[in-house]
Formats: structure tokens, sequence, C-alpha cells
């Protein structure tokens, strides 16, 4: 799917091409992704993850495996 998806010269407004699409795979990974949240319940999660991760045990983590880890953790489900 993503072969066609890309080879498609038909392209017209991103949410109109997503709804008329016959690429159900790519369709439900769009969908997840790029959906917009009605609350703030997502983000309360991410932060409730990122204090799991940042533990006392963890201290010398740097900056950039912390990032890594959040958001492998938030969206392992996608994964």
């Amino acid at each position: 799917e993503i072969n066609v998806y890309i080879n498609d010269p038909i392209r017209s407004k991103f949410s109109l091409y997503w709804k008329n699409s016959d690429l159900y795979c790519l369709k439900g990974v769009v969908k997840r992704a790029f959906s917009i949240q009605a609350t703030s319940a997502p983000i309360e999660r991410v932060f409730s993850q990122a204090g799991i991760i940042m533990s006392p045990r963890r201290t010398s983590m740097n900056e950039e495996v912390f990032k890594s880890l959040v958001f492998l953790r938030v969206n392992q489900n996608m994964i």
C-alpha cells in the first residue's frame, strides 16, 4: 500500500484523499496518527509515563535517551 500511495499522481486535500482512499491499512494508521484529541487525557498519560521513566534510579539518563524512551512508551501500541 505504501508504494501505491507514493506512486499515486492524484493528490487532493489531505482529508478528502484519505476519506475516499482504498488503502485500508494505511488509512487506519493515518487516522490514528493525525486525529485531534478532544480531551487533555493523552498529554496527562504522557506526563505520567515520563514520571515513571524518570525514576530516582535513572538520574544520569541524558535528554535524548529520555525523549526516546517516553516516545516509545507512549507510542508502543503503534509499533
